[in-house]
C-alpha cells in the first residue's frame, strides 16, 4: 500500500511517497515505531514529539543522549562542513535506523511569528533523507508559525493519518503539557547564597545537549557558582532587526538585563555555526556597554574537559578580581 504523507506548505514538493502499511481499517494506525533523534530540533520542543506520536498510535523511539561515542561517530559519518549540532544529529539519526520503521524529521521554518530559524533547519529533512537516512522512510511536516500555529499543524497531521479528530486534540493537549513540564525540568537549578551568578547563553540545542554543554555545566557546578541558563519557554515582545528566532531571544535578554544581575556571561557556541559567527560580534558591544565580563566557548567534537576547565577557572577567577 502506498501512503501519501503531506509535506505541509511546500509548493514545489508537496507529497512524500512512502511504501509502508500504516493503516488498518479496524485499528487505525498500526503500531509502527517512529524514531525521534534526541538532538537539534528536539530541544526546541522537549517531550512534545514522543508524547504526541504515542497518543495517536505510534511507538516513539528516542536516540540516547549525546555522549563521546555520539561525537566520535558524528565526525566519521557527517560532512566536514556541517556545524557541530548537525553532525551530532546525523549520528543520532543513524543510531535509530535499525530499530524503527520510520524517522520523524520536521522542516522548521519559524518557531515564532515574524521570525525565522537558521536556514539549515529548513533543509534538514531533505539532507537527512538523501544521506544518513536514505534507506529509511522519513515523515516530514513543516513548522512555520508565520503561516499557522504548531497546534494546527499537529492537528492536520493527525487527521491526515486518519486519527479521529477528538483523539488528535487530546494528544496535542497532553503533548504540550509534557513539553511545559520538560522545559521546567531543564531549567531547574539550585541557587547558592553569596555565590556569583553567571548567565549561560546559547541556542536550546546547544544549552541542553549533554555533550555540548555538559562538561561546562559540570565544571561550573564544581566551582560553586550560580548559573542561569537562558530560557526559551517564555513569550516576549522584541522589535529588533535580528530575524533568527533564538538569536533574537539572546539579543533581547542581554539588551534588557541589568548589570547587577550577573557577574559574567558565558556563551556556548558550536563550531561552524553561521548564526553565531555573526551574532557574537553583535552581542559583544551590547554586553561591553553594560560592563559585564563576557566569554565565548566554541565546542566541537575535539573539545576536551581539561581545556574547558582551565578557561572556566580563569574566567571565574578574573571576575572576582
Amino acid at each position: 500500500m502506498i501512503i501519501l504523507i503531506k509535506i505541509y506548505n511546500i509548493e514545489a514538493l508537496s507529497i512524500k511517497y512512502m511504501n509502508m502499511n500504516f493503516f488498518s481499517k479496524k485499528t487505525g494506525i498500526l503500531k509502527k515505531k517512529i524514531g525521534i533523534p534526541r538532538s537539534f530540533f528536539y530541544y526546541f520542543y522537549p517531550g512534545l514529539w514522543e508524547t504526541y506520536f504515542s497518543e495517536i498510535g505510534f511507538i516513539p523511539v528516542l536516540s540516547k543522549p549525546s555522549n563521546l561515542n555520539t561525537a566520535n561517530r558524528a565526525s566519521i559519518i557527517s560532512e566536514a562542513e556541517h556545524c557541530f549540532p548537525i553532525k551530532l544529529f546525523d549520528a543520532h539519526a543513524e543510531e535509530l535506523l535499525d530499530s524503527v520503521d520510520i524517522l520523524f524529521i520536521p522542516r522548521i521554518i519559524s518557531m515564532k511569528k515574524d521570525y525565522i530559524t537558521c536556514p539549515k533547519f529548513g533543509a534538514l529533512p531533505d539532507a537527512a533523507a538523501a544521506d544518513v537516512a536514505s534507506d529509511k522512510p522519513v515523515l516530514i511536516i513543516e513548522i512555520n508559525e508565520n503561516k499557522k500555529p504548531l497546534k494546527k499543524t499537529l492537528f492536520e497531521l493527525g487527521c491526515d493519518l486518519k486519527v479521529p479528530s477528538l483523539k488528535v486534540k487530546k494528544a496535542i493537549e497532553k503533548a504540550y503539557n509534557r513539553m511545559y513540564l520538560e522545559r521546567e525540568l531543564l531549567m531547574k537549578t539550585k541557587y547558592k547564597e553569596d555565590a556569583p551568578t553567571f548567565l549561560i547563553l546559547g541556542h536550546p540545542y546547544i544549552l541542553h545537549d549533554p555533550f555540548i554543554s555538559g562538561m561546562i555545566i559540570k565544571k561550573l557546578n564544581e566551582l560553586k557558582v550560580n548559573i542561569e541558563i537562558l530560557s526559551f519557554s517564555k513569550e516576549y515582545s522584541s522589535e529588533t532587526n535580528i530575524m533568527w528566532c533564538t538569536s533574537n531571544k539572546m539579543y533581547h535578554k542581554i539588551s534588557t538585563m541589568e548589570k547587577s544581575q550577573y557577574n559574567g556571561i558565558i556563551q556556548i557556541a558550536a563550531f561552524n555555526c553561521g548564526c553565531d559567527s555573526m551574532m557574537i560580534e553583535t552581542f559583544r558591544p551590547v554586553i561591553n556597554e553594560k560592563k559585564i565580563p563576557y566569554m565565548v566557548l566554541i565546542i566541537d567534537e575535539h573539545s576536551a574537559q581539561a581545556g574547558l576547565d582551565t578557561r572556566l577557572e580563569a574566567f571565574i577567577d578574573s571576575t572576582g578580581w
